[in-house]
């Protein structure tokens, strides 16, 4: 295809609090990697953030103010936006989010900007009045992106869109850059006291927001059972929210020296050198960036078989899958992986790396989504094919 001119894209999401965040990390990696020679992307989020205002942003940036969706001044600021922007040369919007995936199809259609929609998640945030608003628009939308089968399939069940019309993108990642191998034994307690672990032991990393979907308290109450036949066992979780708790909780159980809360980081890729298995309990779940992450760095997973983590990981190969809510069973998994008598956690890690490495190349994932882009714009993906039932 020669390309004359580079094509305007729009991205829009709701917000932007953190990049680290799996949609908006997601999102950031595709603006700033969308070939330079094809694409000029801009980005509109409907509600102001401290990070959004920092002026890191990769590409020229705006934000709407009126935020609530169902306001007319909303709707109507949205229509004067999009018709500047059909004026300015923007030839296609692409939406990440709840409200933005409600309002954007219909404003931008009205204007004559095509519209995709990504779907990350297993729709926790359905309700009666989402769905009746996503079933009404979802006739202005001419693509949709979810980013594994699960997804898929509850968002062709749900919002009523052929299976047919909805790509399978899976979320994509730089290569890390030096090795993010686990660190020799010789070099792992000056990293552990340097993050306030304790010097040796086996440990288990749960990266994720401290909320309730994430079932945090799963995993105190796995490594409480744990620590009895391990005794120098112990869960780091690494995410944003209100510790005190989960802090009451693994007091309450006897665990309160297993269990560390490091916050918020930026150096997840080093601190998960030092860890011996990566863990998610969720309650649901897309497509897990967490599980990626833990992959590349060669670390053996144990995760709720809900969602897209069954996609992720193949069990006994790469890791272990476990009925959600069932603690004993995941305690036995994470036991297994920590003797480790003969070296299968180690053998899933590197299975596991194996797999993330072919599967979610970054360059597949900007390509897959610029080939979307191309075939919307000529029309072969489009309001004539869709079935919206």
């Amino acid at each position: 295809m020669t390309i004359e001119k580079k094509t305007k894209v729009l991205f829009v999401i709701d917000q932007i609090s953190s990049p680290y965040a799996g949609t908006e990390g997601q999102l950031l990696n595709l603006i700033t990697n969308l070939p330079a020679d094809q694409f000029l992307p801009e980005l509109l989020v409907l509600r102001p953030s401290t990070y959004v205002e920092s002026g890191k942003m990769p590409c020229k940036t705006e934000v709407l103010g009126a935020s609530k969706l169902f306001s007319i001044k909303t709707w109507l600021a949205m229509f004067r936006f999009a018709r500047r922007k059909k004026k300015e040369g923007v030839a296609l919007c692409h939406v990440f989010f709840n409200d933005s995936s409600v309002i954007c199809p219909p404003v931008f259609s009205l204007v004559g900007i095509p519209t995709v929609i990504s779907r990350r998640d297993m729709g926790y945030w359905y309700t009666g009045r989402y769905l009746r608003a996503l079933r009404l628009t979802a006739r202005f939308v001419r693509g949709v992106v979810a980013n594994s089968e699960a997804v898929k399939q509850v968002t062709a069940e749900k919002e009523g869109y052929s299976a047919s019309r909805i790509s399978v993108i899976y979320n994509g990642y730089p290569v890390p850059e030096g090795d993010s191998s686990p660190l020799p034994p010789s070099e792992r307690p000056a990293v552990l006291s340097a993050l306030g672990l304790p010097i040796s032991g086996q440990f288990v990393v749960l990266v994720a927001n401290l909320r309730e979907i994430k079932r945090i308290g799963d995993a105190i109450n796995a490594v409480a059972i744990v620590a009895k036949s391990i005794p120098d066992s112990h869960l780091v979780l690494i995410g944003g929210g209100d510790q005190e708790p989960y802090r009451v909780l693994a007091e309450s159980l006897g665990a309160g020296d297993h269990v560390h809360f490091l916050g918020v980081r930026s150096d997840v890729r080093d601190i998960l050198r030092v860890m011996d298995a990566g863990l998610l309990c969720s309650e649901s779940e897309g497509y897990s960036n967490a599980i990626v992450e833990y992959m590349q760095a060669r670390l053996p997973v144990v995760a709720s078989d809900v969602g897209g983590n069954a996609e992720a990981i193949e069990h006994g190969v790469t890791g272990y899958l476990f009925p959600r809510g069932y603690v004993r069973q995941l305690a036995t998994c994470l036991e297994d992986l920590l003797k480790d008598k003969d070296g299968r956690a180690k053998a899933m890690g590197e299975a596991g790396f194996q797999k993330a490495s072919r599967r979610h190349d970054l360059t597949t994932m900007i390509e897959s989504h610029a080939d979307l882009y191309w075939r919307v714009l000529s029309n072969r993906v489009g309001l004539p094919d869709m079935e919206v039932r």
